[in-house]
């Protein structure tokens, strides 16, 4: 399983990769979806920039970095689930 969880981490980082260096287009969300695991440390969730979304592990740790956002910049942020159901991300209001 380990080294299935490997495979699956550069396959991401190259496509990551070529999204980076080619039209910026997000493959379909079928491809992921095969490979559901709250292990894997990647998405390919990006923001309106094409930007890739950082990834927080769990609801509370997204939380708190939320909170630390408000606390420093008075941005009210949210929390939701990933699209891909490996962790979390974070959105403006």
């Amino acid at each position: 399983m380990i080294e299935y969880l490997m495979d699956f981490r550069k396959e991401l980082k190259r496509i990551k990769k070529d999204m980076l260096t080619k039209n910026h287009q997000k493959p379909k969300k079928s491809i992921v979806y095969e490979y559901n695991s709250s292990h894997i440390d990647s998405c390919l969730c990006t923001d309106s920039q094409n930007r890739f979304k950082n990834l927080y592990f769990s609801e509370h740790e997204a939380e708190r970095r939320a909170k630390y956002l408000f606390d420093e910049q008075g941005v009210y942020i949210l929390v939701y689930p990933c699209p891909y159901r490996v962790g979390w991300h974070l959105t403006r209001r």
